[in-house]
């Protein structure tokens, strides 16, 4: 038998967690028998009672059965003793008795171990270490942290204890019989769970407390807790997270606000990679492949970025950051299903080769009926062309599946490689857009990455790309979509120490996009649409002293698109008055470059019927350099624009009488139309006026309205320039007995050139209403005072002609009558704001959080008109209200879990691309219970139930209305 800590001791009981023994069962049932004829012999007093010796043999009186007086159990004298036929037999039977301990003996196992601290690698001394499922009490581990327990031979799961330190449970450790396996368990401090180890804020490890920026921290095993459809799910009750849902796993996030459908103001990044869809620049979340079960940590930093990360990092830092199968070694496959016919199914297969090589395999098969949304844009399209193979045609089944490889080289103890690759295939989904609802079909999103790190050097090439397979449409227009676009990035870092209080990082930055969409989304732009970036930055962390930090960064990025170099200066006191609490203040400046839509877009949005057979185009244009101008001037059109008009080829005088005829003949009764052709051919003919309108989109949808407002003419769109964000922000984070995180943030900020909605920028052209029924008025005259012609019926007629436009005031740019739906630049917006959160560890099963976020304004009335949004106006496109409750309960030794969050939304007004309307405020609570099988400890029953109460609520306009998710899910370990 193998040695073990703490051997078999007198007069003790069977106690694996102290390694104490009594006779066993099969022994103490041998010595207590009796045998016929022997009662007075030496067996029958060995049967007497039974104790035990310093050698852990059994004797009657006490002694040893080998020894008389001390003797030589073999010899006394130096006479053999086995010649004697009596003690032959107590020999013999005492041999026998032997036997049995010693085969259960054979039957035990040991499980040894060291408890060490997460954080500093240090013994943890004390810890209790409990084998589940066995009736004796933990061992306690001893000041090295070194324990040992004595188990029969199996399978077990270990529970380790320690106050101020988290319950860790260790399934799976199986030990043979006689042999003895070894655990190493680090044991992660409540002060570490509460300020853990971050890398986003800095591009460096450092605690979050020490962090120069506010940073909250999703570890994987609370993400673990959630049956999650996409990565989205975790991160939705985080301070000052605006998070949208549209449908099953479709979403929208930024972070304070200014939300959209096509958002992409929070850099999304996994394992430092741009994680957004190429050119169309889009946080599709749902399309990340990546399994819950790879993510180790999610890290949001709030607050402007763009000094370390570069532009369109100016709202916040998502980072998921994932796991090494060097690290987490493992099998894990699970199945789930629930309401809304969804089944997922996810697999992660990581094998540590050895200690310096890793290869993981991951993926995920989701299906289920979306919720079904009634667009009236697509209704009314759908009825002027019914026959059309795609608008309007909606498939509500959400299908996708992904896989991701990843393998790690550590070649040094400071250096490592990284080979990564994913495929994520959205089969069937239906995504709103700034133009509109679209249906994609087979729409695929790849990457592969190389990551070299060395000490702290760090540098990677990611290549992004996507396809939208063959049949994917906008659903308003039925227009098909091709996206073959792509992004390639090179990123190099390094940093170094500077004596004991100065730390330098630096790096570059270079990234080519390649918007490919085959004329189907950026139109005439397709051949002149490259995008080059390049950036580089410093990063300083200067120590003045014990208690405060400076930090300082200036980035400076090159756009090939755009004219001046954009600057990212960053800047930040950090003070930690005592250990455990962190005050700072930061002053951030950040740009958004204007995206590759709202330069290069270029694509048919829907169709505005006029007659049968006639109409305007709705065509969603981004603005090139030099801007759109309306310089075009004709001689005889109003205000002396020209136009186009679908009734006549060419470039015309924007005046709407020479249409005249042809307007009587479309729409006037027949047996009035002699009398109302020829206008001007009369003496007493009224002058017909022109005047122009724009089509107010919000009238077409539910919200109602005039059609077609006056206008008051053109106005050139200058080129576009980025966003700049200026950002003055104060907060405290702090740690109390190690069992309460409180963070509060207070930012002021300013934002300019704000890259608005897509409106309508032409206006069109139409006979002056007033001028219109004078006319008819004149030439009907005889038949009104003959009784045949009323009034009424005059006016209904002027109105019908002056409500029909003739033309479009297009762009120099245009060659088309199309009306023209572009985005220009606002002016200045400054409002301010607050986000808390506390985390309180009640006990070691029990933890409660809150958070709550407050904003300023939600609209910004530019043209002072009183309505805010309208189409000239900025929208938050978020709530100025929000917040949340949360609890989790975990009993480790039982296997079950428990999770509840409940979280609020405020009502707000949002216009984002063409969808514009209010989103009511709402409430949902979300639970979550988990179970492991005590049968089986490598299986768990987990249960998700999103919107319990099913609270029917709506989140984005244009998007469903969302009700309650049930899912059940099966998870096994291998």
């Amino acid at each position: 038998m193998a040695a073990r800590a703490g051997g078999l001791k007198p007069d003790a009981s069977t106690d694996p967690a102290d390694g104490r023994g009594q006779a066993p069962p099969e022994l103490s049932s041998l010595l207590s028998c009796r045998m016929a004829g022997e009662q007075g012999s030496p067996i029958a007093a060995a049967t007497k009672e039974p104790t035990m010796s310093s050698r852990g043999q059994y004797h009657a009186d006490g002694r040893d059965p080998y020894h008389t007086d001390g003797g030589d159990p073999y010899h006394t004298n130096g006479r053999e003793m086995l010649n004697a036929p009596g003690r032959k037999r107590i020999f013999a039977v005492l041999a026998l008795a032997m036997l049995s301990p010693l085969q259960l003996l054979a039957q035990q196992a040991g499980i040894t171990g060291r408890v060490t601290d997460l954080e500093t690698g240090n013994p943890v001394s004390n810890a209790a270490v409990q084998v589940l499922g066995q009736p004796s009490g933990p061992v306690i581990a001893d000041e090295s942290g070194a324990f040992r327990v004595t188990v029969p031979a199996g399978t077990y799961s270990i529970l380790f204890t320690r106050i101020g330190y988290e319950t860790t449970r260790i399934d799976g450790v199986s030990v043979e019989a006689g042999g003895t396996e070894t655990v190493t368990v680090e044991l992660r401090s409540r002060a570490l769970a509460l300020n853990p180890l971050v890398v986003t804020a800095s591009r460096r490890e450092e605690k979050e407390l020490d962090a120069p920026a506010s940073v909250s921290t999703l570890t994987g095993e609370q993400i673990s807790r959630m049956i999650a459809r996409t990565p989205a799910d975790h991160i939705r009750t985080l301070p000052g997270v605006d998070l949208a849902s549209t449908g099953l796993t479709q979403s929208y996030a930024v972070v304070r606000g200014f939300n959209n459908v096509s958002s992409g103001r929070l850099l999304s990044i996994v394992d430092n990679r741009y994680a957004r869809i190429p050119a169309l620049r889009i946080n599709a979340i749902n399309m990340i492949p990546t399994t819950d079960m790879d993510i180790e940590r999610i890290e949001l930093a709030r607050g402007p970025g763009a000094a370390l990360y570069g532009p369109n990092a100016a709202e916040g830092v998502m980072h998921i950051i994932t796991s090494s199968p060097i690290d987490k070694p493992g099998t894990t496959v699970s199945m789930a299903g629930g309401e809304r016919s969804v089944f997922q199914m996810l697999f992660r297969s990581a094998n540590a080769l050895s200690e310096r090589f890793g290869l993981k395999f991951s993926g995920q098969y989701l299906r289920g009926n979306d919720w079904e949304y009634v667009d009236p844009w697509e209704v009314a399209a759908r009825e002027a062309s019914p026959g059309h193979p795609r608008i309007g045609v909606r498939d509500p089944v959400n299908e996708r599946y992904f896989a991701d490889v990843r393998t790690d080289f550590r070649f040094s103890d400071d250096g490592e490689f990284i080979l990564s690759g994913g495929l994520n295939n959205s089969l069937s989904s239906i995504n709103l857009t700034t133009i509109g609802s679209a249906q994609t079909h087979d729409w695929q999103y790849r990457y592969g990455q190389a990551r070299l790190l060395k000490g702290r050097l760090f540098a990677q090439f990611f290549l992004n790309q996507t396809h939208s397979g063959d049949n994917s449409y906008l659903l308003r227009s039925g227009e098909l979509i091709v996206d073959r676009s792509r992004t390639m990035a090179a990123q190099l870092q390094h940093g170094f120490d500077w004596g004991g209080r100065q730390r330098f990082t630096y790096g570059f930055d270079w990234q080519r996009t390649e918007p490919r969409s085959e004329g189907t989304i950026y139109g005439r732009n397709e051949d002149d649409d490259l995008l080059v970036e390049t950036g580089v930055y410093v990063h300083s962390e200067t120590r003045l002293g014990d208690r405060f930090d400076l930090v300082t960064a200036l980035r400076a990025d090159r756009h090939n698109r755009l004219t001046d170099i954009n600057l990212s200066p960053r800047a930040a006191l950090v003070f930690r008055p005592a250990e455990g609490h962190n005050l700072r203040l930061t002053y951030n400046q950040a740009y958004a470059t204007p995206s590759t839509s709202a330069m290069f877009l270029d694509i048919p949005t829907g169709m505005l019927p006029i007659a049968p057979g006639v109409g305007y185009t709705l065509r969603a244009h981004g603005v090139p350099s030099g801007g759109i101008t309306f310089s075009d001037q004709c001689q005889g059109g109003f205000m002396g624009h020209c136009m186009r008009s679908p009734f006549l080829p060419g470039q015309l005088p924007a005046n709407a009488a020479p249409f005249w005829d042809s307007l009587i003949e479309q729409f006037a009764p027949e047996a009035l139309r002699p009398l109302l052709l020829g206008p001007g051919m009369r003496p007493t003919d009224p002058a017909l006026g022109t005047v122009f309108r724009r089509l107010n989109t919000d009238a077409l949808g539910p919200a109602g309205g005039e059609v077609f407002p006056l206008d008051s003419g053109p106005v050139e769109l200058p080129e576009l320039v980025p966003t700049v964000f200026n950002t003055i922000e104060a907060g405290y984070k702090g740690l109390i007995r190690d069992r309460v995180r409180l963070a509060v943030d207070v930012y002021y900020a300013n934002v300019e050139n704000f890259v608005g909605a897509l409106k309508v920028e032409s206006p069109n052209v139409f006979l002056d209403p007033a001028s219109t029924g004078a006319f008819l008025a004149s030439r009907l005259a005889p038949l009104v005072q003959a009784g045949r012609v009323t009034t009424e019926q005059i006016a209904e007629l002027a109105a019908g002609l002056a409500g029909v436009p003739v033309g479009t005031v297009t762009p120099d740019q245009f060659d088309a009558p199309d009306l023209l739906l572009a985005s220009r630049n606002f002016g200045s917006a400054s409002y301010w704001g607050a986000d808390f959160s506390t985390q309180f560890i009640v006990s070691d099963r029990v933890s409660l959080t809150a958070g709550y976020s407050f904003q300023s304004k939600e609209c910004f009335d530019f043209d002072e008109d009183g309505d805010c949004p309208g189409s000239d106006d900025l929208a938050l496109n978020a709530p100025s209200h929000k917040g949340s409750v949360g609890f989790a309960f975990t009993d480790r030794a039982r296997g079950l879990v428990l999770d509840g969050r409940w979280r609020f939304t405020d009502g707000f007004d949002m216009r984002s691309g063409v969808f514009a309307g209010a989103v009511d405020a709402y409430h949902v609570l979300d639970a979550t219970a988990g179970y492991q099988l005590p049968f089986q400890p490598n299986t768990r029953l987990e249960l998700t139930v999103y919107n319990l109460f099913n609270n029917v609520h709506r989140e984005f306009v244009g998007a469903p209305e969302l009700g309650r998710l049930a899912l059940l899910r099966l998870r096994y370990d291998f």
